[in-house]
């Protein structure tokens, strides 16, 4: 896992639908080349999979101003992990950031 922002500095998720913004973040991390798909975005707080991660690593503030964001880079298939992205987003005074690479 790769820490890119300290989460501490997360403000709550604003607007209707904070997801759309924090996959736009997310895919910014991600090269046209490897033809990044999202599979998936939630909010932390609702995600069974990786969500209880970021609470477990960072408390109830930060996983409850987070969305998990899942991309696959279908360059990289077929292997299975080396195609998969999992990223943790929040918004900070700059916009949505991604704050860590969980996978």
């Amino acid at each position: 896992m790769t820490v890119e922002r300290d989460p501490r500095g997360l403000l709550p998720l604003s607007g209707s639908n904070p997801i759309g913004p924090a996959i736009t973040a997310a895919l910014t991390y991600e090269k046209p080349a490897a033809r990044p798909q999202v599979r998936g975005a939630t909010l932390a707080s609702e995600d069974a999979n990786r969500g209880l991660q970021a609470k477990a690593s960072c408390g109830t503030r930060v996983w409850q101003r987070t969305v998990v964001v899942y991309i696959l880079d279908r360059a990289m298939l077929p292997a299975a992990s080396a195609s998969q992205r999992v990223y943790f987003v929040g918004r900070f005074k700059n916009g949505y950031r991604v704050w860590q690479v969980v996978h």
